[in-house]
């Protein structure tokens, strides 16, 4: 094993002809702080250089492999990627608002027809070759509480994750665990001869961010509505066991706990590829 080199020292080079200039003044103080800076730069070159004995070790990046799929998302603030989909969600229920507004005032169904066919996952409207709808449908709520618990719960445990794993990976969490819970309910859906059902929403979006986080921090305390402290593996282990339950004993009503399922399951899924340097 190499040892650390000996700091550099500083010396006052011998000059082959006369002095032409008056040689300045340096003091004691000046001398050490010199003497520091270029210890420390040194340093920093001898512990990011490597001889050539050990390039095997430390074999630098080629340019093929550092063009990473979607490379480019990592540029973006992670303010902006936070911010945009809290954006996205509250502009498709404003249009869900509206197309209800103008059934209200002019019983006219044809924005309500339109939003239920692009902004929800079903069987219908993927063989109808409508293949955007199950990730459209991870940014589409029609009712108040519905947005209002789910971005309540984005915005608390969406920060940590998105800090943790940077933008481009916290938008294949985000967009991949909605699109997982998307076609683990339509697969239940169709498998329980339910073909008409629709679900819409980013609970299983929102319930991959969560499963990871659990994963990762898994003594985490979350705090339930705000109140209850309960460990963070306890609460998602919680949470999966009741929706699984429920969707056993078809006692969900109109909740989509097979989502609710399919997020915990992506969410996990995503953290194990992430821990063994998958992605």
């Amino acid at each position: 094993m190499r040892g650390i080199p000996p700091l550099l020292q500083l010396r006052t080079p011998r000059l082959a002809g006369p002095l032409t200039h008056p040689r300045p003044c340096i003091g004691v103080n000046q001398l050490s702080n010199l003497k520091e800076k270029f210890a420390v730069i040194n340093l920093r070159r001898w512990f990011s250089s490597s001889s050539r004995s050990s390039i095997r070790y430390h074999v630098p990046p080629t340019p093929q492999q550092n063009r990473r799929f979607l490379g480019f998302l990592d540029r973006i603030p992670q303010n902006a990627i936070f911010y945009g989909i809290i954006g996205l969600n509250s502009f498709v229920f404003v249009m869900w608002f509206m197309a209800a507004q103008k059934y209200k005032q002019e019983r006219d169904p044809s924005a309500i027809l339109w939003m239920q066919r692009n902004f929800t996952t079903s069987w219908e409207n993927l063989t109808s070759g409508r293949i955007w709808t199950p990730l459209a449908a991870c940014f589409s709520h029609k009712d108040l509480s519905h947005i209002l618990v789910n971005g309540f719960t984005f915005f608390f445990m969406a920060q940590p994750v998105l800090q943790m794993l940077g933008s481009r990976q916290f938008v294949f969490l985000y967009l991949g665990g909605g699109v997982i819970a998307s076609f683990a309910s339509m697969t239940y859906s169709k498998w329980a001869g339910k073909l008409n059902y629709s679900s819409h929403g980013a609970s299983g979006a929102i319930y991959s961010v969560v499963s990871l986080l659990a994963c990762v921090a898994p003594n985490m305390k979350f705090h339930l509505y705000g109140i209850l402290p309960v460990p963070a593996w306890l609460a998602v282990t919680g949470l999966f066991t009741y929706d699984l339950y429920s969707t056993i004993s078809n006692k969900s009503g109109t909740t989509d706990t097979v989502g609710h399922v399919g997020g915990v399951i992506a969410g996990i899924l995503y953290f194990i590829m992430w821990r063994f340097r998958v992605l």
